[in-house]
């Protein structure tokens, strides 16, 4: 779950740099929330393909990560407005 939504928030940062497949593969699954198995039925490939898609996509998101690191600028961006907004 908790890898899910670190998945979930690197793919609204870095979505536009994955495939449009990988993007249309990782939007059914997460946000339509289709199995593998419907998504492999709906595109005509193997559920394998789509779990190998996935993982790629995941591995992508995170290797754009390393290299970027925006969700960790976003984070630490947030943690100091809170620490700001907390003051009082």
């Amino acid at each position: 779950m908790k890898d899910d939504l670190e998945f979930l928030r690197l793919l609204d940062l870095y979505s536009p740099l994955l495939t449009a497949t990988q993007r249309e593969i990782t939007d059914l699954y997460f946000n339509y929330d289709l199995s593998l198995a419907e998504i492999a039925e709906q595109k005509g490939v193997s559920r394998q393909s789509v779990s190998d898609c996935l993982n790629k996509s995941r591995k992508q998101l995170e290797s754009y990560e390393e290299k970027l690191g925006f969700a960790r600028t976003l984070q630490e961006m947030q943690a100091q407005i809170d620490a700001l907004t907390n003051k009082d």
